[in-house]
């Protein structure tokens, strides 16, 4: 089976929706986040959604989508960082795309997420924990996930968008060759 895709998984505000579209316009490729996704689709912010209906509803149309995507080819796409709490999500990634998991420190992450100011709508709370405790908590559950699945590893606490889209490229076809049977003469 052809991993045509990249998909980009890890933790909240590791940077996969802008190192995704970095990625995407420097392969050339159709760009697609997850998130951004389903609230066109929802035609109402994450908050409100998961407010009124739930994590799980939330999580089933994610699954929905990526598996909609999943049969498409030569995407790039940034998924939300709990798509690997389904082992059908991880399955689904590790078949039919190249996973580059993204991560960043414990601090990093609360830095990002204080800073942006659309944190509340698009990243909600996902526990009744203080912010430095559910980070800690998802990062301990998530970990063996991200780390089950991925093809490629990248720290974001100090490299931008593009310097990181460039690193993938080069492992994108390092890992590209590595897979395409050799022809001997």
């Amino acid at each position: 089976m052809t991993k045509s895709s990249i998909a980009l998984i890890g933790f909240r505000a590791t940077g996969k929706s802008s190192v995704g579209k970095a990625l995407a316009g420097r392969l050339g490729r159709p760009f697609k986040d997850l998130d951004t996704e389903i609230t066109t689709l929802l035609g109402q912010d994450i908050h409100s959604w998961v407010k009124t209906r739930g994590w799980e509803s939330f999580r089933q149309l994610e699954t929905e989508l990526l598996f909609t995507l999943a049969g498409q080819k030569g995407l790039v796409v940034a998924c939300g960082g709990g798509v690997v709490a389904r082992e059908q999500n991880r399955e689904c990634l590790r078949q039919h795309f190249f996973v580059i998991w993204l991560q960043a420190s414990l601090e990093t992450i609360q830095r990002r997420l204080l800073e942006d100011p659309r944190s509340a709508l698009l990243r909600p709370p996902l526990t009744e924990l203080p912010l430095q405790e559910e980070i800690e908590t998802l990062l301990w559950q998530r970990t063996p996930w991200y780390e089950e699945i991925a093809d490629l590893i990248l720290a974001t606490d100090a490299a931008g968008p593009a310097e990181l889209a460039e690193a993938i490229a080069v492992g994108y076809e390092k890992w590209r060759c590595r897979s395409s049977p050799s022809i001997l003469d």
